[in-house]
C-alpha cells in the first residue's frame, strides 16, 4: 500500500508539472479576443449614441423654429442642442411646405470616426426633421 501511495503521488506530481503554465497560456490566448469584443461593443455604443444625438439636434431645431414661427432660426436652435463631443457636423434648415402649409425643416449631418480621429475610416450620419409651423 505504501508503494501505491508513493506511485500515486508521483503521478499527481507529474500531472501538476505538465499543467504548469496552462493558465498563462489561456490568458494570453483569451486577452486579445476580450479586447476586440470590448472595442467592438464600445464602437457600437458610440455609434448608437451619435445617431440618437444627431436625431435630437434635428428634432430640437425644427421644433423650436416651428413653435416660434421662425424657420430661419432652425440652425441656431439646432446648434444650441448639439453636445460638445460632436465635432464634425453640418446643420441646415429653413422654410418648406408640409401638406400644402408652411413648415420648417432641419437637416443635420455628423461624421463619426471609427477607431479614432485621423484614420480615414468614418461614416456620416444624416437626420432630417420636418414640422408644420405652429
Amino acid at each position: 500500500p505504501a508503494r501505491l501511495r508513493a506511485s500515486a503521488r508521483l503521478r499527481a506530481s507529474a500531472r501538476l508539472r505538465e499543467d504548469r503554465g496552462a493558465p498563462s497560456l489561456e490568458f494570453a490566448a483569451g486577452f486579445p479576443i476580450t479586447l476586440v469584443v470590448i472595442f467592438v461593443a464600445y464602437q457600437a455604443w458610440v455609434s448608437a449614441t451619435t445617431v440618437e444625438r444627431v436625431e435630437n439636434i434635428a428634432r430640437t431645431g425644427a421644433r423650436q423654429a416651428s413653435q416660434d414661427y421662425a424657420p430661419s432660426r432652425c440652425r441656431t436652435y439646432a446648434l444650441g442642442a448639439k453636445p460638445n463631443w460632436i465635432n464634425q457636423y453640418d446643420v441646415e434648415g429653413g422654410a418648406t411646405k408640409v401638406d400644402g402649409t408652411d413648415g420648417v425643416y432641419c437637416r443635420v449631418k455628423a461624421r463619426l470616426p471609427l477607431i479614432w480621429k485621423g484614420i480615414p475610416i468614418d461614416y456620416t450620419v444624416t437626420r432630417s426633421f420636418t414640422l408644420p409651423l405652429g
